[in-house]
């Protein structure tokens, strides 16, 4: 287990991170709100006006990935199957996924875009800019899939980091679709997301002692 010191440097650089992305995140979250993207409303009605009965139950599957309810036990899975062996990654993650349901709550106070007028197919009363839903699969997935390729080939971490990757998009893309979330709030989720865990990974998590390795940004093996 790392140390007091290296746990005191490690929740200074959490709250570094938190605080960055949480400022950089609302200050576009501003600008999108005053700008209205002209794009933003065209693409929701052209995605709105193509739904069917069948898109819209796979949408709500794919959308349930992003969801806190899932995802959360799924982080505290992985790190009771992993036996505490690598406490700094396992830190690491339990952060990753906390952060990621704190940091787009922040931004959307400070925020306060409203929800699309288009019709939701999921009722919603919150607010919208970021996604939470896609921030969340951006980075506990991204985390996860680094994770559990430690010390494999190159040609699986590459195949687990993509897939990893295309989770995230395909739940942005759900939101947009059940017309809870603008473009931009999707996009906004999928950098924030990935942001966090990179950040975590590579700056805060290299502090603390332990046999792990921030795999998300070293080299891989070669196989």
């Amino acid at each position: 287990m790392p140390d007091r010191r290296a746990l005191t440097r490690f929740a200074i650089r959490i709250a570094v991170i938190f605080f960055v992305l949480a400022v950089v995140t609302a200050i576009a979250g501003i600008l999108v709100r005053a700008w209205s993207p002209p794009f933003d409303v065209p693409a929701m009605q052209a995605v709105v006006d193509h739904r069917t009965a069948l898109s819209t139950q796979i949408a709500n599957i794919v959308s349930d990935a992003g969801s806190f309810a899932i995802l959360a036990p799924l982080t505290v899975a992985l790190v009771l199957l992993r036996r505490w062996k690598r406490p700094a990654d396992d830190l690491a993650l339990i952060v990753v996924a906390a952060g990621s349901a704190a940091l787009p709550s922040v931004v959307k106070l400070i925020v306060a875009r409203p929800r699309p007028t288009i019709e939701h197919l999921t009722h919603l009363t919150s607010l919208s800019f970021p996604s939470e839903h896609t921030t969340q699969a951006a980075a506990i997935y991204l985390a996860i899939a680094s994770l559990l390729t430690q010390g494999r080939p190159v040609i699986w971490r590459r195949l687990a980091l993509a897939l990893a990757v295309v989770i995230a998009i395909m739940v942005a893309l759900s939101r947009v679709f059940l017309g809870v979330h603008y473009p931009t709030d999707v996009t906004a989720g999928l950098l924030l997301g990935w942001l966090w865990t990179i950040g975590i990974f590579r700056y805060a998590r290299s502090v603390l002692k332990g046999p792990g390795k921030p795999e998300i940004v070293q080299a891989a093996p070669k196989s």
